[in-house]
Formats: structure tokens, C-alpha cells, sequence
């Protein structure tokens, strides 16, 4: 657990959110005998686990609420032997069974979530589980930084609420990719997404991922996903869907480029596989200019770059491939798009 999370003073802030859902709920129709009985039985069985391993500042926490339990315990239970059974059999008999439970729900929760982590491709952050995942808090979250051979730097948060005894929620992770020239993009994937971080490392540098997922009638169906650049300039950074892949077909596009250009690696199943993960994939012409590409799905296109990555026109990279035959170059389009509001795909034939 991480040693700068107080779980004793975690517990009593967990009761005050839960009274204020009950009195929000139920208004003024709350019994106070019944509201007693759930706040003594929730600070009964939080000091089971927070009592166990903790720390000098806890220690603080849980006399006081040792306090609050006591006048609590004397207030349901007026008869002072029956205040000793109940405090025998919550010693000897509901200590050891919660907190055999809680460990084992807690175990489970870290096998599934790491189970989660690597398949998404946040494996790494997994070993962090255990020890700084305290249990106590409504929601938690976890902070890695990693370098990548390309001189930039990825940001990541993965996020968790509270979902029961022992049960954290994975809600998803936080990107920031952080440019060589300190430039910064970022955004939010959630877990229903299914962003993993491959995924998620190529819409941050612009590019856009075929995503495949099961419909509402069992059928796999297929949708291009991007960063919303209008929202994130708003400060709310978003996922953009196409949900209609009608207008771009990318296969089509690479064979009638490839042609175009006289250069055949273009329409390889590796580039396109490539193009659909959104890299920028390189191609590599013997005794001639390499070149990189991306897929451009919203603007029913194909991107162009130098060696240096430097966006170039189609114009331009036949120039460089073939400068004999650059003049009587007309780069193939089939299709006209335009973008309606609601960010679907309009295709005029």
C-alpha cells in the first residue's frame, strides 16, 4: 500500500460521501437507530483492515475512531454484557472471517486487473498494484513516465474507482505524450474503448487506428478512430469515431497510388496492416528517396512524408521517385468528402 495514503482517515471520508448518498436519497425518512447500526458496522469492520500494519499518523486516526465506535456500540447495545458479546464475537469470530475475505477479494482483484493490464499493453504498471493500491479510497490511480527510442516521452495515469470490499474498478488511463521539442498531446481512454497503448501511442502523434468491435446484432463491424482536435483545443480531450467506412477504402487507395507512383511496396499487406494501427509506416525504394505514410480516413486521403517527417505534398514525392515523369502526374482520387456536423463521413461520388 502506498505509505502516503492515510487509510484510517480514507475510511471516515468513505462514510461521510456514503451518509450523504443515504440522506440524499432518503431524505428526511432516515432512522436514526438504523443509521447508527450502518456506521457502527462500517467503522467496525474498516479498523479490521486499516488496524492491521498501520502507520504512526493512522494510528492517530484509529483511536479516534475506536472512540466513535465505542459510543456507538454503547448506544445500540445498552446492556453492558451483552456490549462484552458483542465484542467477543466481533474479535473471535467477524475479524478473522472479514479479513480472510477481503484478502482474497483483494487478490482477485489484483489477478484481474493485471489480467486487463496486459492486454492492453500497461503490463508494466501491474507490479505497482500491490503496493500502492490501498483499498480504502474512492477512486485511485497509478503514475508511470517512460522514455521512447524516439526521443519523446509518454505520460501515463491508469485510473480505478472503488467498486466493493477488496474491488477496484479499472476506468481507464490518461496519455500525454511529450514531444522532443516539449509539444504535449493528450487524452483520456476510457476502458470501454479498448485503446490499448500501442493504439493509444498512435493517436497521440495524429494518426488515425481501425478499430473492430461486435455490433448489436453479433456482426464484427469496423470504425476509424482519432483525437478530437477542436475539443482538445476546449480542454475536453476526446476519442472521434467515423462509424461509416463507406468513403475510404484504404486498400483501394494504396494499389491506386502504388500504380501512380511505379512503386508496388505501397500496396504491401505490411503497409496496410501498418496504416491501420496509424503508424507511420516507412517505405523503402532501392537507389531511391525513402518515404514514410499515413492513413488520412476524415479528410479520404493518404499523408506523405520525407525522411525527416516533414509532410509533403503527393506532387512532390513523384517528383522524388520519378522526376522523368513528375509533370504528368495527377494523383489518383475517387472519391469527394466532405464532413458533416455530426462528424460522419459524407461521401459525393
Amino acid at each position: 500500500m502506498d505509505p502516503g495514503v492515510n487509510r484510517a482517515l480514507q475510511l471516515y471520508l468513505a462514510w461521510e460521501e456514503r451518509q450523504k448518498e443515504m440522506e440524499k436519497v432518503l431524505g428526511g425518512a432516515i432512522d436514526l437507530r438504523k443509521m447508527q447500526q450502518l456506521k457502527y458496522a462500517f467503522f467496525s469492520m474498516g479498523l479490521f483492515r486499516v488496524s492491521i500494519g498501520a502507520n504512526e499518523k493512522e494510528r492517530l486516526y484509529i483511536q479516534v475512531l475506536r472512540s466513535v465506535v465505542a459510543k456507538l456500540r454503547k448506544s445500540l447495545y445498552p446492556n453492558p454484557v451483552l456490549r462484552l458479546l458483542v465484542v467477543a464475537k466481533e474479535m473471535l469470530v467477524d475479524r478473522p472471517l472479514h479479513l480472510r475475505r477481503f484478502n482474497r477479494l483483494r487478490e482477485e482483484n489484483v489477478l484481474s486487473l493485471s489480467s486487463q493490464f496486459s492486454a492492453i499493453g500497461l503490463g508494466g504498471m501491474a507490479a505497482d498494484l500491490t503496493g500502492k493500491v490501498d483499498y480504502e479510497q474512492g477512486a485511485v490511480s497509478l503514475d508511470i513516465m517512460r522514455g521512447i527510442s524516439t526521443g519523446e516521452k509518454l505520460a501515463l495515469q491508469a485510473r480505478f474507482v472503488k467498486a466493493g470490499l477488496g474491488s477496484y474498478k479499472f476506468t481507464g488511463f490518461h496519455g500525454k505524450l511529450i514531444g522532443v521539442d516539449g509539444a504535449e498531446r493528450s487524452c483520456f481512454f476510457s476502458a470501454d474503448s479498448r485503446i490499448g497503448l500501442s493504439d493509444a501511442l498512435s493517436l497521440l502523434r495524429g494518426g488515425s487506428v481501425l478499430k473492430s468491435y461486435q455490433g448489436l446484432d453479433g456482426r464484427l463491424e469496423q470504425s476509424w478512430v482519432k483525437l478530437d482536435q477542436e475539443a482538445r483545443m476546449t480542454g475536453s480531450t476526446l476519442l472521434f469515431s467515423s462509424g461509416d467506412l463507406s468513403g475510404f477504402d484504404l486498400k483501394r487507395q494504396l494499389l491506386e497510388h502504388a500504380i501512380a507512383l511505379e512503386c508496388y511496396a505501397v500496396s504491401s499487406d505490411a503497409v496496410l496492416r501498418g496504416l491501420e494501427k496509424g503508424n507511420m509506416v516507412s517505405v523503402s525504394v532501392p537507389g531511391k528517396a525513402d518515404f514514410f505514410l499515413r492513413a488520412a480516413p476524415f479528410e479520404n486521403r493518404l499523408e506523405f512524408f520525407d525522411v525527416a517527417k516533414e509532410e509533403m505534398s503527393f506532387s512532390v514525392l513523384k517528383t522524388l521517385l520519378n522526376p522523368e515523369k513528375s509533370l504528368s502526374l495527377v494523383e489518383p482520387m475517387i472519391f469527394k468528402q466532405e464532413t458533416g456536423v455530426n462528424h460522419q463521413l459524407e461521401i459525393n461520388r
